[in-house]
């Protein structure tokens, strides 16, 4: 069972898991992508692609970002508690359905935080009797990007959340706009 962020990261990490014997099937559950249309984009694009690889999709939760919200009390410490959501509830819907493992395409991405994620995996797996295969598929993020280009699919330029947006725009701002500082 692989939890799923988005088409882009998709690609690399099924082909991988597929050519190692796995047979994936790919869970999307995301409430911290805001705002709604860029959910219902990246939601689009991995539907469309995984019907042309043939590959099996569940998107087993409605969108609530107010799970995601809720849980937000400092946004600078928020990526662990994202990864504990996403993963604990995909983890549980997996363990009740007799997967034995689970994983997640965020491993791909250099920009999320490894270390947390395998931690965060690993408690999920042993409260709930579910293996967590410990990967990292960063060594895969530029033929995933060249895949993704290739395919035509939609490229996000931030990991989803409201404030994870906020930074990336605040960077390049700051970057253009010399001298000009936001708090």
């Amino acid at each position: 069972m692989l939890h799923t962020c988005c088409a882009p990261c998709a690609t690399y990490v099924n082909e991988t898991l597929e050519k190692e014997g796995w047979e994936v099937v790919n869970i999307f559950y995301n409430p911290n992508i805001h705002p709604f249309d860029e959910y219902i984009r990246r939601y689009e694009t991995l539907v469309s692609y995984l019907e042309k690889e043939g590959r099996v999709l569940e998107v087993p939760f409605p969108y609530n970002p107010l799970e995601y919200f809720s849980l937000i009390t400092q946004p600078e410490n928020r990526c662990p508690s994202c990864y504990f959501l996403r993963l604990q509830k995909v983890a549980q819907w997996g363990k009740e359905r007799g997967f034995n493992f689970f994983t997640t395409t965020l491993t791909i991405s250099p920009y999320q935080d490894l270390p947390a994620i395998w931690k965060v995996g690993k408690q999920i797996g042993e409260k709930l009797d579910i293996e967590f295969l410990i990967r990292d598929f960063r060594d895969g993020f530029r033929q995933s990007v060249a895949r993704s280009k290739e395919l035509g699919l939609y490229r996000q330029n931030y990991c989803g959340c409201v404030f994870s947006k906020y930074e990336g725009v605040r960077r390049r701002l700051e970057k253009r706009l010399t001298g000009l500082k936001f708090s």
